[in-house]
Parts: C-alpha cells; sequence; structure tokens
C-alpha cells in the first residue's frame, strides 16, 4: 500500500498565497472605486490601471455580490463597463413636490 502524504504548505508558500489575496482585493478594490467614480472602461483600460490581468474576473465578482455593472459591445469588439444608476435610493435632501 502506498502511504498518504499530507499536502503541506511551507511558509513561502503560505506568504504567496497571502500576496495574492492581497493583491485581488487590491485590484477589486481599485475596479470598485473606478465605477464608484462614474468612469465607463474597457477591461483593457482597467488592466492598465491596476497593472493586472483580471479586470474580467473582478468585475464578474463584483456582479456575483450585487453590484450593478453594465456592459456594452462596441465596433472594435470590446466591452465598455459601467456601473448602472440605482434608482432605487432615496435622496434624502431633496424635497418632495406638493399636489
Amino acid at each position: 500500500m502506498e502511504e498518504k502524504k499530507k499536502a503541506t504548505l511551507t511558509a513561502a508558500e503560505k506568504q504567496e498565497l497571502h500576496y495574492k489575496d492581497n493583491n485581488n482585493q487590491r485590484i477589486i478594490i481599485t475596479i470598485k472605486g473606478l465605477f464608484l467614480s462614474g468612469r465607463k472602461l474597457t477591461a483593457k483600460q482597467i488592466n492598465e490601471i491596476t497593472g493586472s490581468n483580471d479586470a474580467r474576473k473582478g468585475i464578474s465578482n463584483l456582479r456575483r455580490k450585487g453590484w450593478q455593472i453594465t456592459d456594452m459591445l462596441l465596433p472594435n469588439r470590446c466591452k465598455l463597463y459601467w456601473l448602472a444608476k440605482d434608482d432605487k435610493r432615496l435622496n434624502l435632501f431633496k424635497k418632495e413636490e406638493q399636489k
């Protein structure tokens, strides 16, 4: 019988996984900020800003978390992404119209 070896991570491997998690979080936070600022960007532009290659993955993660990210296919076959406006939010400072 062959003995099964337990998969253990070395300290260097744990540190690299921690770095990847922090880097992914940094990318997600940057993408959130870009969309909250009202910008419309392609995945290529987001990748250039974040210095990564995970823009579409980050957008997918945000959509799974409930972000209303809209996209549109451009003539050059790139998608343009932006945050859809939420009409359900209440404006606390807007005066109601009197009838």
